[in-house]
């Protein structure tokens, strides 16, 4: 079949499903599909240095389209410039230029690139399928991003509409699939459980880490975003109801908003912390492979609208994963009832201490933890076994 991918990014553009696409885009071309990618010029993170690509080139025997779009971090106005920008890329390039069999787009921008997406499909009479990482304009409610009650219901009515469209919508859990039900009960839309691998890596070979492994023996490292959405400022506080504990330090590598404030807190309140910037994926999975712990939180009821893919990438690299969410949360039940790591209720800094702590004393637990963890990633979350689902899909 014809199929075109939309995202805002693609490789070598560094957010993560930048890479994930490509790996599914890949698998598609391999059973037999023409694939294009429509997307834009590397522009994910302004402190990143983006070299320009080519406006129309081939990548992994797939035609990539992008268009120019600025930067939008931190800019709202440039945010909806790019999301019509995009939109009406779609518009020229499936209704004008090519007809395809399927379209596929996933969450950003959000609502708008889908709800464009599904119309060009439904005038074209494709297959619609809706790549749900992450589900809006739910999230932008919680983030304060849509707090506007005309816009949020606005927003709510376009991608109802797209979620009935698609055929079917793809989400990361039960969780999500359940949010999306919720929605309109007396008529749910289509949808597949399809989770994450991990994070594609360029090179197979183990990265060297570019800077000093702390001394400390209990490393509980957290690697990502570091956003509003983690609820991190628990995890500071528990570091520091912890500081007379030498044998425990927390890294926490990433960029993200809440960076600046949150190392100065850990400075105010004296936390073993050490924060280290955003680094390439390689990196990253060396500093997992070395860590004793990995840390997943979500602030309340993020839950049902997202599913963090950094935990694939934890449990592939044998890392046990501490978890600060809902207990009963698909994520959650994921991890504790595989043996890979354990849960607590977020928000809740005492009993998040006490289980790092616990974890800190018992060396032969967190061992057996890690033998889990990376039998889990191989049953559940390996990459042959995602491509599978996403080969199935299409057939």
């Amino acid at each position: 079949m014809k199929v075109l991918a939309i995202h805002r990014f693609y490789w070598p553009d560094t957010p993560p499903y930048a890479s994930m696409l490509r790996t599914i885009v890949r698998q598609w071309v391999n059973d037999g599909h023409e694939v294009h990618v429509l997307s834009s010029q590397p522009s994910y993170k302004s402190g990143v240095k983006n070299e320009k690509q080519p406006r129309r080139q081939v990548v992994d025997r797939t035609q990539v389209i992008r268009l120019n779009l600025p930067t939008e971090a931190g800019k709202p106005l440039v945010r909806i410039f790019n999301a019509l920008r995009l939109g009406a890329g779609i518009f020229w390039q499936a209704l004008v230029k090519e007809r395809y069999d399927v379209i596929m787009v996933s969450t950003s921008p959000p609502v708008l690139g889908g709800w464009f997406s599904a119309v060009i499909a439904k005038l074209t009479g494709a297959r619609f399928i809706y790549h749900c990482m992450d589900i809006h304009p739910e999230i932008g409610r919680i983030s304060g991003e849509f707090r506007n009650p005309r816009v949020f219901s606005l927003l709510s009515r376009m991608d109802k509409w797209t979620c009935a469209q698609a055929q079917p919508v793809v989400v990361l859990s039960d969780d999500m699939a359940e949010s999306l039900a919720g929605r309109a009960p007396e008529n749910p839309p289509e949808t597949a459980v399809i989770n994450n691998f991990s994070l594609p890596s360029e090179s197979l070979r183990q990265a060297a880490l570019p800077f000093s492994w702390p001394s400390e023996p209990f490393i509980l490292l957290f690697a990502g975003n570091i956003g509003r959405f983690q609820g991190l400022d628990t995890l500071v506080d528990a570091i520091a109801l912890l500081r007379d504990r030498a044998d425990i330090r927390l890294v926490m590598m990433g960029d993200g908003s809440e960076k600046n404030r949150l190392s100065d807190k850990a400075n105010h309140v004296g936390a073993r912390v050490t924060f280290w910037g955003h680094q390439p994926v390689e990196v990253a999975k060396a500093a997992m492979a070395k860590a004793d712990l990995g840390f997943v939180s979500l602030v309340s009821e993020l839950y049902r609208y997202a599913y963090p893919s950094k935990t694939m990438t934890y449990l592939e690299q044998g890392c046990p994963v501490l978890v600060a969410a809902e207990v009963d949360s698909c994520l959650a039940r994921d991890i504790t009832e595989s043996g890979a790591g354990l849960a607590v209720k977020n928000g809740d800094v005492k009993e998040l201490a006490n289980a790092i702590s616990s974890l800190a004393n018992q060396p032969e637990r967190t061992d057996a933890m890690k033998k889990c963890a990376k039998g889990f990633s191989e049953s559940a979350f390996s990459t042959d076994v995602v491509l599978a689902e996403w080969s199935s899909l299409l057939k």
